[in-house]
């Protein structure tokens, strides 16, 4: 009995190892199975990357800044050639207290209102003749755009013309304007910049009564010539975003515009011109946007930035101004169809000083001169209202405050 008992105690022994052990396989490969299967469905998947939407192009801008007439006088020339000690002509007085304002602009346009050339000796007054120097500070200074279209354009002849365009030839980056032969396609300039097209055209309403019989040589275009200009305009729009039209017009030393320039500044609106830069006053004049009703085909006209510079004798020519703005491209969907805009224009008053007897002739930004300055202007020994507030209420009777850009 005893004994059976041992072996019945074995026996359950056995069964309950043998139930254990079959338990723990149970549970180990389930166990097993399970975490197998839990690997393998969390295991990272490579995720695509999405295509990405496409997007219009950011706008573009160019931005633009112009002066008036660089008109060198006898005293600025001389002048130049003393600090040059003999050699050649240092101009670069002249412009020190200013130059820097051109340094964040794209365009820089200037009138050169004399022939910069080297076929002539220096000349001045009434027919002027301007030293190879000068052209060389203009390009220092920046200028890139060079309107050469004014009533001094006749002054030293076909030569004088010929040995000017040889001169500004040379400058690969420079568009040079405003003498023509009729061979619009390749006399049209423009410059090309940040993914825009800009076309310079310039015309004049004088030549002082003088004419150039040589056929062969380019000459000028007057303002009154709309079926040349109109035939300009048409071939600069073909070829670019924006047209820039300098018109030297107008009457001289009166800061009111006349009926003359009213009209032909509408006609280069209607024939699509979208900006005009006026010279030949030698003092300033208005601006204003001129819209077209038919298409509404706005331009921004600034009729007179009088002098960049000059030795004149009267109070109102040592004011000027330089106008500027920015042309904006503006990309309207996403087959790269654009619209072109000028925006922000602006008119900065400049001034013309010299000490006395016209010596030190030199310019500054109108917010950067003094009443001690203006106090000491040798031009108040011909015109003792010569002053700040001249000037200040010269700038604010005619310069709309929407475009004034002063202080």
């Amino acid at each position: 009995m005893r004994k059976n008992k041992k072996i019945i105690a074995a026996l359950a022994v056995f069964l309950a190892l043998s139930l254990a052990f079959v338990a723990y396989k149970a549970v180990f490969s389930w166990d097993v199975i399970g975490v197998s299967f839990v690997v393998t469905d969390k295991t990272p998947q490579a995720t695509p990357t999405p295509e990405p939407e496409p997007t219009i192009k950011p706008a573009e801008t160019v931005s633009f800044v112009g002066v008036g007439d660089n008109l060198i006088h006898g005293m600025l020339y001389l002048q130049a050639a003393n600090r040059a000690n003999g050699n050649g002509y240092d101009f670069s007085y002249a412009y020190e207290n200013i130059r820097h304002y051109f340094d964040d602009f794209d365009i820089k346009f200037i009138n050169q209102e004399t022939l910069v050339n080297d076929a002539f000796g220096p000349a001045t007054y009434p027919q002027f003749s301007t030293p190879v120097d000068m052209g060389y500070q203009v390009v220092d200074m920046g200028f890139n755009a060079i309107g050469m279209s004014n009533n001094h354009s006749y002054d030293m002849g076909a030569a004088g013309i010929r040995s000017s365009l040889d001169f500004w030839s040379q400058f690969k980056d420079i568009a040079y304007f405003g003498f023509y032969t009729g061979d619009d396609e390749n006399e049209i300039k423009y410059l090309d910049i940040n993914g825009i097209r800009v076309a310079f055209l310039a015309y004049t309403r004088w030549t002082n009564g003088l004419s150039i019989s040589d056929e062969s040589c380019p000459k000028i275009v007057f303002t009154y010539d709309y079926d040349t200009i109109e035939r300009q305009v048409k071939i600069a729009k073909e070829n670019a975003d924006v047209v820039i039209a300098s018109c030297h017009w107008g009457y001289e030393e009166t800061n009111q515009i006349i009926d003359e320039q009213k009209e032909a500044a509408q006609k280069l609106n209607e024939f699509g011109v979208d900006a005009i830069i006026g010279t030949h006053p030698h003092v300033i004049q208005t601006v204003e946007w001129i819209e077209n009703p038919e298409n509404g085909h706005r331009t921004i006209v600034c009729y007179s930035l009088g002098n960049f510079i000059s030795a004149q004798s009267s109070a109102n020519t040592m004011l000027g101004g330089m106008f500027r703005f920015d042309i904006v491209k503006t990309y309207t969907d996403l087959d790269d169809n654009y619209e072109i805009t000028i925006e922000n224009p602006k008119f900065v008053p400049i001034v013309t000083h010299y000490d006395a007897n016209y010596s030190n002739v030199r310019n500054y930004l109108l917010e950067d001169y003094t009443a001690e300055m203006a106090a000491g202007h040798g031009v108040r020994a011909f015109q003792p209202v010569f002053s700040i507030e001249f000037m200040e209420n010269v700038i604010y009777k005619y310069i709309p405050e929407e475009f004034l850009l002063y202080k």
